[in-house]
């Protein structure tokens, strides 16, 4: 009797699986966990994006590029959501951080010197540490593409 239970609930999650659109398995998913892989993924053929832990409520990218130019693009964030930091490895001087969101709408989050309330650019070792909180957070959140800018390469 077990096993015909075990069976009929692996054919459910298939079966729901399949109607979503493809076999993604059967796993339990907290309703407020937050999966970055779904939610932003690169929007330039030379930049990668990767993801790191990050405390409950918040994003943490990786976003690295070799033309200077990175762009990722971002779905719909979650209203529990409280910070996104990327991380920007190789990155020499940022000129600066623009957002687009999907209704044209566009911002200068950062031009160089001074971010608008809620982003910062810290220097790092490597490159630079971007963090959206606040305000700015709130007006990326419908979604858009996110792209930072390093200084002229040739």
């Amino acid at each position: 009797m077990r096993a015909l239970q075990s069976t009929s609930l692996l054919l459910s999650c298939m079966l729901m699986g399949v109607a979503a659109g493809g076999l993604s398995g059967c796993a339990t998913v907290k309703p407020d966990s937050i999966n970055p892989q779904q939610l932003a993924q690169s929007a330039r053929a030379d930049t990668h994006l990767g993801w790191k832990p990050a405390p409950a409520n918040q994003l943490n990218y990786s976003l690295a590029t070799s033309s200077g130019i990175a762009r990722m693009e971002m779905r719909e964030l979650p209203i529990a959501l409280h910070a996104v930091t990327i991380e920007l490895p190789g990155m020499r001087n940022i000129e600066g951080v623009q957002w687009r969101a999907l209704d044209g709408e566009h911002e200068l989050l950062f031009d160089g010197g001074e971010g608008v309330d809620g982003v910062t650019v810290e220097r790092r070792n490597r490159g630079y540490r971007l963090q959206v909180r606040g305000a700015a957070l709130d007006s990326i959140r419908s979604g858009g593409f996110l792209t930072v800018i390093d200084y002229y390469r040739n």
